[in-house]
């Protein structure tokens, strides 16, 4: 069984910040590359707190709709992830970690206690996890069907709001960048933010059809539609991204054409990642705390395994505004 000192000696750090770490030390402060480096650590050596020791803990597999290298490259999913393995760790639950496109998947359905899907996922599939495992978790996405447990955060309340505020400002003119995204089988998966943009924005008398753009959640696709932006004519007189990349990405294409933010055009993004701190200038976002969303799936997991039978439930949990000027 691996050792407290195993643990620290893999994740570089003291085994007394990995034990202040897992016993949740509420004056310990660590990065959060550090924070992850521990869990990383814990999951690759099965540590388990000697409290419990003699009993075999609880397995909780994580099945991911991204591949690897889709996550790392995406700080919204990877946050989430964070979230739901600090919490595994401090309740000495195990994570198993799968991928959609694993061959070997429904395998490892057998031996777990229950499962966090985190992604999208289709009808299909939904039913097929929870016929297999008891206790499934459905995470960044919603549905209709009242029999799946499921935790998202409310989009719709969060557009509205965000437009509502550009609408305040006096803007018409507003563009609207999102993306779809896709799986290795390159089945799309369209930002359903779109169709309440369109909808709402017809009620706040926008002028939005010229300035659609759809490409991918990167900085690399939004740095290709901020190009495209900046030479409309007229341009737009604010740009709501969906993503914090996305806006780092068109927020550098607009500086390349000397088009100045919020002077000339005011720009908003979506998910309030760190980076967008530290962008010239500082961007207003949409704050969606995923790590919390996070640890939420891992407490409902929790609470699964503790009550067998356990009524579905849907929750939506709020977004909120940071504002850093960029929005004038």
């Amino acid at each position: 069984m691996a050792t407290l000192k195993e643990v620290a000696a893999l994740a570089g750090v003291s085994q007394a910040a990995v034990s202040r770490f897992l016993n949740n030390d509420p004056r310990l402060s660590l990065p959060d590359s550090t924070r992850q480096r521990i869990l990383d650590a814990v999951n690759e050596l099965g540590y388990v707190k000697k409290a419990r020791k003699n009993k075999d803990p609880r397995r909780i597999g994580i099945l991911h709709w991204y591949s690897l290298e889709q996550e790392l490259a995406d700080p919204y999913y990877l946050s989430i992830r964070s979230g739901i393995e600090e919490y595994c760790a401090r309740e000495q639950l195990q994570i198993i970690r799968m991928f959609k496109a694993d061959a070997n998947i429904r395998e490892v359905f057998g031996t777990i206690d229950g499962l966090i899907c985190l992604g999208k996922f289709s009808h299909d599939e939904m039913v097929e996890f929870t016929s297999q495992c008891p206790s499934v978790v459905f995470v960044d996405m919603s549905s209709k069907d009242p029999a799946f447990t499921t935790i998202s955060f409310d989009f719709e309340a969060a557009m509205k709001d965000v437009m509502d505020r550009i609408a305040e400002k006096g803007h018409k003119r507003v563009a609207f960048v999102t993306g779809t995204e896709s799986l290795k089988d390159e089945t799309e998966y369209p930002d359903p933010r779109l169709s309440f943009f369109r909808s709402y924005a017809k009620q706040l008398g926008f002028e939005y059809e010229p300035y659609l753009m759809t490409g991918r959640f990167s900085r690399e696709s939004g740095y290709e539609m901020g190009l495209q932006l900046a030479l409309k004519d007229p341009l737009p007189t604010c740009i709501l991204c969906a993503s914090d990349p996305i806006a780092i990405g068109v927020c550098a294409a607009l500086g390349s054409h000397d088009i100045h933010i919020p002077d000339d055009v005011s720009l908003v993004g979506f998910d309030d990642i760190e980076d967008v701190r530290y962008t010239n200038p500082p961007l207003s976002s949409v704050r969606l705390d995923s790590f919390t969303m996070g640890q939420y799936a891992a407490v409902l997991m929790k609470m699964m395994l503790d009550n067998p039978h356990p009524l579905p439930a849907a929750i939506k949990l709020p977004c909120s505004f940071s504002d850093r000027g960029s929005l004038a």
